[in-house]
């Protein structure tokens, strides 16, 4: 006969067991003609809330295997029979049916991670999608300005190349115009020269009609009686100013000419209260008649000539005039 643990039946005799609790003592061993069954323990209810480290496996303690019934009868001595420990409250996973049993608790959180990772691959997929067609319309508004900038610039280029050319053809016509000035300049330049040498040697002998040739300059008598600005005016028609005498010679060449009458010669008190010739010139040389001038009524500012000498007289009085210009060669 076999108890629950699978060993063979042991027959005690002379052997008592002593244990404190009387509900699993053996009061006569050899009385008993077989193992009595283990008491029977209230299931313990199992948390499922309970962590996994509360559920570690424990090892079950090894029933007692006694030698047998002759060995023990050979012993003299009583023997005490060994206490019956009830194996530590603990579950074995190798079982089938804990782990059916517990197989929710170890599947679930697993299956929640496995569903949050999806849904952040999910984000993530979408994430990239995103970001490649934010690349794509940034490539594509690049790409087309670009394009825009690039003609663009192209018809800036060709505009410039356009208007160098036409500022290069200006300014050749500015260097043939500036060589033609210049040719034409030193020319006047060179016609002047040669006028004034030969007015120095006396050589320039053209006036114009009805002017007077007298050494190398042209002299014109009016014939009508004018004021001093008036006469003035008058002279600068014919290129040439009202008289400007530089000299007693050339008075001494105009005497015969003039004889009695009166003209008005260029000399006048300006603003500045001093007398000048038109030209802006102080007088070198003068021949003011004796007392002469008095500015009778303080209204005496211009000059006129009577035989030679000079009078201050009111320029709005009305006489004649005389003009003065180089002869032409």
């Amino acid at each position: 006969m076999q108890n629950i643990y699978g060993n063979p039946k042991i027959e005690m005799t002379g052997c008592s067991v002593s244990d404190d609790d009387d509900d699993d003592d053996y009061e006569n061993v050899s009385d008993i003609k077989s193992v009595p069954a283990v008491p029977s323990r209230e299931k313990k209810q199992i948390e499922t809330t309970g962590r996994r480290e509360d559920l570690q496996l424990t090892d079950l303690a090894k029933p007692v295997n006694f030698k047998d019934t002759g060995n023990l009868r050979k012993n003299t001595e009583p023997r005490t029979v060994p206490t019956f420990q009830p194996p530590p409250i603990g579950l074995d996973f190798s079982s089938t049916a804990v782990n059916a049993a517990f197989r929710d608790l170890t599947d679930a959180p697993s299956s929640e991670k496995n569903h949050k990772h999806g849904r952040l691959r999910l984000l993530l997929v979408v994430w990239m999608i995103l970001m490649f067609l934010l690349f794509i319309l940034l490539s594509s508004i690049m790409f087309i300005y670009y394009f825009n900038f690039s003609a663009q610039l192209s018809d800036v280029k060709q505009n410039v190349s356009l208007a160098q050319e036409s500022t290069r053809k200006e300014i050749d016509i500015w260097k043939e115009d500036l060589k033609k000035v210049k040719q034409g300049n030193e020319i006047e330049a060179l016609k002047t020269e040669i006028q004034a040498i030969k007015r120095f040697l006396g050589l320039c002998t053209l006036c114009p009609a009805e002017w007077t040739l007298l050494g190398s300059t042209c002299y014109f008598f009016s014939k009508s009686h004018q004021t001093w600005e008036n006469s003035r005016k008058e002279c600068i028609k014919f290129n040439s100013t009202l008289l400007i005498l530089t000299s007693r010679k050339e008075l001494d060449a105009l005497r015969p000419v003039i004889g009695n009458k009166r003209f008005w010669i260029g000399l006048k008190k300006f603003s500045n209260k001093d007398w000048n010739w038109v030209d802006g010139t102080t007088p070198l040389f003068t021949n003011w008649n004796s007392g002469e001038p008095n500015n009778i009524g303080y209204r005496e500012h211009c000059t006129e000539m009577i035989t030679g000498g000079w009078n201050d007289l009111d320029c709005s009085q009305t006489i004649d005039y005389i003009c003065k210009r180089l002869a032409d060669c």
